[in-house]
């Protein structure tokens, strides 16, 4: 496989390159360190990324994209790391839900949600998991019964009539959990049990999260942060308007998000040749206990070498997934292979780098200086992204079924 850039591809890492050079300095640095703080300086970017084309670079022109294939779309996201540009904020938004709405949603769902989504205006979660559904999400529990509009003694349940009731709906009931950046969102794409068992009785909603019965609280983590939240759904009334797909046919439209989502990861949320590129950076300042180049130590450059070459690997794989895509074939179980390769990478590289720092430092969560800090919330964040878009569990199923042919168990 030829890694190298095509010559399209070297037009416009150049092009690129040269906007960063422009416009990172624009920016009101510093970037806030408190998620909470982040969605206003976020904005100031996505609304620069916006106005010079580079939003939404794989969806479709009439929805407000680029209509480019996920090559450009990699190469975007991999000088944005290089020039340090700020966090994604909307991940769900530009990666998932956009993509799905743009592929399944009506004509009226795409005029009202697309738009918003690449400018920054609003940003989304994604209601999926519970606390007795995870991996196993076909086992939801939240509910989803159906409301005509007449009010109590209706077939509504006795549930006053919210606005807009009166066409149909939908009252929702549940709790989810494990949603990041809930309390940002504006908006989620949610699913919830409308009949049936298991897959089937499935249906996908799209949710304000502003709606009544809403309730978010925030999850505070080992990190002292609130990244994650719990979702609570209490009589929550959504329009027959905000059904993806077809109703009880919601796990269809899941697995399309999900997709999205194992091809985001499988090619990198962190992009793993640049990490252990500043690794080697670091040591090449760094000096062991007895005053000789920490680059000497052979211990350490077997460790770079490992790294290295499973960063390399790790890109291949990586390419193999972006080229598949954007010869417009859907993502298959090789993502799942970049999944498995790509989350004990990130492990690695984070716990190696952390253990050049005295002890004192891999604990220094509260010092925003600390230069520690970087990896050991990349420490932290992979053991996350090992559950999200389908467990190590669930991805070594499907590439033992899928890729090996092996039997179900």
């Amino acid at each position: 496989m030829d890694l190298s850039d095509a010559p399209d591809e070297q037009r416009f890492r150049g092009a690129v390159r040269a906007w960063l050079r422009g416009s990172l300095p624009r920016l009101s640095w510093p970037e806030p360190s408190v998620l909470e703080e982040k969605a206003p300086f976020w904005r100031q970017w996505q609304r620069l990324v916006f106005d010079a084309g580079y939003a939404g670079l794989t969806w479709p022109k009439e929805y407000g994209g680029q209509g480019l294939d996920e090559r450009m779309r990699a190469i975007f996201t991999e000088e944005c790391d290089r020039a340090g540009a700020p966090e994604r904020l909307n991940i769900i938004g530009e990666d998932f839900a956009g993509p799905t709405i743009a592929h399944v949603g009506t004509d009226a769902q795409k005029e009202r949600y697309l738009r918003p989504i690449l400018t920054g205006e609003d940003i989304w979660c994604q209601l999926f998991s519970e606390p007795e559904a995870g991996s196993d999400l076909a086992s939801l529990r939240t509910k989803a019964v159906r409301v005509t509009g007449e009010g109590p003694g209706g077939t509504g349940g006795g549930s006053p009539p919210c606005q807009g009731e009166a066409g149909g709906g939908w009252r929702i009931t549940g709790q989810k959990i494990w949603t990041s950046r809930a309390q940002l969102a504006a908006h989620a794409i949610l699913l919830a049990r409308t009949g049936g068992e298991r897959h089937r009785g499935i249906t996908y909603f799209l949710l304000p999260m502003d709606a009544p019965g809403v309730t978010v609280r925030p999850l505070a983590h080992m990190r002292g942060e609130a990244e994650f939240n719990e979702v609570f759904l209490d009589d929550v009334f959504l329009p027959d308007e905000a059904v993806v797909g077809e109703v009880d046919g919601g796990w269809k439209v899941a697995m399309t998000t999900l997709a999205f989502e194992r091809v985001a990861i499988a090619t990198g949320r962190v992009n793993t040749v640049k990490a252990i590129e500043d690794i080697i950076a670091d040591i090449r300042t760094r000096k062991s206990a007895d005053g000789s180049p920490l680059g000497a130590d052979p211990l350490v450059r077997q460790q770079v070498a490992d790294l290295w070459s499973r960063a390399l690997v790790h890109r291949a794989i990586g390419q193999r997934v972006i080229s598949a895509a954007a010869a417009g074939e859907p993502p298959g179980p090789v993502a799942s292979i970049g999944k498995l390769y790509f989350c004990p990478l990130v492990e690695d590289l984070a716990e190696f780098r952390l253990s050049l720092e005295p002890l004192g430092g891999e604990f220094a969560l509260d010092d925003e200086l600390a230069e520690a800090r970087r990896w050991l919330r990349l420490a932290n964040q992979a053991r996350g992204t090992a559950i999200a878009g389908g467990s190590t569990f669930i991805q070594r199923n499907i590439v033992a079924e899928r890729i090996l042919g092996l039997p179900r168990s």
